[in-house]
């Protein structure tokens, strides 16, 4: 019956089965209601309209019941429908999966007429994990692509929503905007018909200490990655040798260089600042260039993770928000930045900001697009960089200071003439042993008995500076504990070579209470400023007149003294106050400031208010401080570690 020209049907033809059979034959929907319609015209005009309405209605019904049928029918079969998987433990696990049928040729449904295709390859929701930190649900998803098994492990959110599934597919995920609101709905089944049966576990988006765990090196916690940054979480990895590392790590040792022996403490102390609760802070490696610091980075990196690359070791040209970010994720174990001089380079005004950023411990409070707040990184960490100069050089506020321990490169270079490139060559094919090594010498040693190892080597410290006539900064001193616990637990229970970092060479390098002051600094400042403008005292031509140099002191007027506060960066009303405290100020009672005679050009001299500020500390009161106590101490003495040796 040919139904693309209606108005040629006949009474008899549009009342008759024939005519209904055919209209319904029609997949398409559209080009289906299209023909109904232009039939109902001709059926008005030749007065038949209301017997093939009541036919098209009875036919609708007809297959709505079939519909309902056939689903009933597929409600049956489904809980015959089981997928069987060789779970990690070798078990065998049955999921059930509904209407779903998973083979070799993907995942299918049969719905009225049509066949739902879901996916074109197996597909199945391995693992549920619940992140510890933050309570949330993650989705580890295994299929198998020509029989080789693939996993991804992503938000729950993402996995179930239709439009954010579809960014998995950069990950050979399939998944395809044709497909993506079927495999939607199918891992929505999924993982409602297994809820008691897919695995779920404790996890975590951070390495380092977890209670008594530490991830990676646990089967209790799983680490769930992020996709973001799935370079830097597949560098923490071991491959290679161990002893081929050990090798040359202690030929390395051996080489008389103190900055390898600086580097390697300070990338096992990082795991330390958790357990005694301490700040992060930065162990920088200072000199020219082409003198190895890359190289002693890597080998630092190489404790934990793959050192090669642009995995594990931040790119010089991160921004700080992607650092912030990867310090996040590491945690507790060691941020590595190489070459910080081109971050520095690139954005002078905020590399203070970033040196604070790096040692605050946790990052800001930030809302995402749904105006919730995100959740805050955190870490416990020791930052290791290079540069060529002092990086306190460039982070003159003393806060900065604190929070960095400069160590110069001594002469030459740290790896001989062609040494460097056979060490990067067995770095990059042996690595991230050591780490798990040190873990299990913590947990022998104990967790609760590192405060009290890391107060005998703070002890140790004040001591030796005692004992050359300094003191130490307390901010440096427990940093400076941290690197030389490490260095002899890992000495003693991982190289035994007999090879310790120095004591000397370390308080050479840390600052004394003097550098670190800011009020200090300023005070430096003031007199190199006063000295390299002598002759803006006493007799200056009016305009350029400082002030008056009398015997120890020098007076000099306020707006003197505000342009040098101003160039240096420190505070006048803070400053004043400070020299009063240190009995370095000269000033009228009720005041603190004394009037001189200053001449002003000419024969003309004018009483004015000055600051009077002692031209050098010698003589002056030392302020009191109680965590000096004066006395020659013991140096011979040495106490051994309160463990015994395996």
């Amino acid at each position: 019956m040919d139904l693309s020209n209606p108005q040629n049907l006949t009474r008899e033809q549009i009342t008759s089965e024939e005519i209904i059979r055919e209209i319904f034959a029609e997949e398409d929907e559209v080009t289906r209601e299209s023909t109904i319609v232009k039939i109902q015209s001709q059926a008005k005009q030749i007065g038949c309209k209301t017997e093939f309405d009541k036919l098209i209605k009875a036919q609708r019904h007809q297959i709505k019941e079939a519909r309902k049928e056939l689903e009933e029918k597929q409600r049956q079969v489904a809980v015959s429908n089981i997928y069987q998987c060789v779970a990690d433990d070798d078990t065998l696990i049955e999921f059930k999966t509904g209407r779903w049928l998973i083979n070799e040729t993907g995942v299918t449904a049969q719905a009225y007429r049509e066949t739902i295709v879901a996916s074109r390859y197996p597909i199945i929701i391995s693992k549920r994990l619940i992140n510890k930190e933050t309570g949330k649900s993650k989705l580890e998803i295994t299929w198998w692509i020509n029989r080789i098994r693939k996993s991804i492990t992503v938000d729950r959110s993402n996995a179930m929503s239709n439009s954010k599934i579809v960014a998995l597919a950069d990950y050979d995920f399939p998944a395809s905007s044709e497909t993506s609101r079927s495999l939607v709905s199918f891992l929505s089944d999924f993982e409602s018909f297994n809820i008691g049966v897919i695995p779920t576990e404790i996890s975590t988006s951070k390495f380092g200490w977890s209670d008594d765990e530490f991830v990676p090196y646990t089967n209790k916690i799983i680490f769930d990655g992020s996709t973001a940054y799935k370079a830097l979480v597949d560098s923490v990895v071991s491959a290679g040798d161990y002893e081929a590392w050990k090798q040359e790590i202690c030929k390395i040792r051996s080489s008389g260089r103190k900055e390898p022996l600086v580097y390697l403490a300070a990338s096992f102390g990082s795991v330390l600042l958790k357990l005694i609760n301490i700040a992060p802070f930065i162990v920088n490696l200072y000199g020219a260039t082409s003198k190895g610091k890359t190289v002693s980075l890597m080998m630092a990196a190489s404790i934990w993770a793959n050192p090669a690359g642009r995995g594990y070791i931040a790119e010089s040209t991160s921004t700080a928000n992607s650092l912030e970010i990867r310090q996040g994720i590491l945690n507790h174990l060691p941020l590595m930045i190489d070459d910080l001089s081109k971050i520095r380079d690139k954005d002078k005004d905020k590399f203070v900001d970033l040196i604070y950023m790096l040692c605050a411990g946790g990052g800001k409070n930030r809302l995402n697009r749904n105006i919730e707040m995100r959740d805050t990184s955190t870490w416990d960490n020791i930052i290791l960089t290079n540069i060529e100069r002092p990086l306190t050089d460039e982070t003159m506020q003393g806060g900065a200071v604190n929070r960095v321990l400069d160590f110069e490169i001594q002469e030459g270079d740290i790896f001989k003439e062609g040494e460097g490139n056979e060490v990067v060559t067995v770095l990059s094919e042996n690595y991230g042993f050591a780490g798990k090594k040190f873990i299990e010498c913590i947990q022998f040693i104990g967790r609760e008995n590192i405060p009290d190892l890391i107060k005998g080597y703070e002890k140790k410290i004040r001591e030796a500076a005692l004992k050359s006539g300094e003191r130490k900064e307390e901010k440096q001193v427990t940093p400076l504990a941290v690197l030389m616990l490490a260095d002899e637990i890992a000495e003693t229970m991982i190289f035994k070579d007999g090879v310790r970092l120095d004591m000397d060479y370390c308080l050479e390098n840390i600052k004394s209470r003097e550098q670190v002051s800011e009020m200090q600094r300023a005070y430096d400042h003031f007199i190199d400023a006063c000295t390299i403008n002598r002759s803006k005292f006493d007799d200056g031509d009016y305009g350029d007149t400082w002030g008056v140099w009398r015997g120890d002191y020098i007076y000099i007027i306020p707006a003197a003294l505000e342009l040098i506060a101003k160039q240096y960066s420190f505070s006048v009303k803070q400053f004043v106050e400070w020299c009063k405290n240190e009995c370095l100020l000269d000033y009228d009672k009720g005041e603190k400031r004394n009037k001189k005679r200053i001449q002003l050009g000419g024969d003309y001299k004018k009483r004015i208010r000055c600051y009077g500020i002692r031209s050098s500390m010698d003589g002056a009161k030392i302020a009191n401080d109680d965590d000096f106590i004066p006395g020659e101490p013991d140096m011979e003495s040495e106490e051994p570690l309160p463990f015994a040796l395996p």
